[in-house]
């Protein structure tokens, strides 16, 4: 049995649920990017991107 994540809604249960499936359904959800590995970390958003030309802001809390 492999533990997996449900990155989709299945059965009634929500997304983030942790589940196990045999290899062979875990394999089957997986091509449909309806589960992940329960040990895999979560995808991070890329980090802002500063905008380099705008003016540079005062600091109110100074005043």
């Amino acid at each position: 049995m492999i533990k997996a994540i449900l990155t989709k809604p299945l059965d009634g249960q929500p997304e983030g649920t942790e589940r196990e499936f045999s290899k062979a359904d875990f394999d089957r959800l997986e091509a449909m990017n309806a589960v992940r590995l329960a040990d895999e970390p979560a995808k991070k958003a890329a980090p802002k991107v500063q905008n380099k030309k705008a003016p540079a802001t005062d600091n109110k809390a100074a005043d």
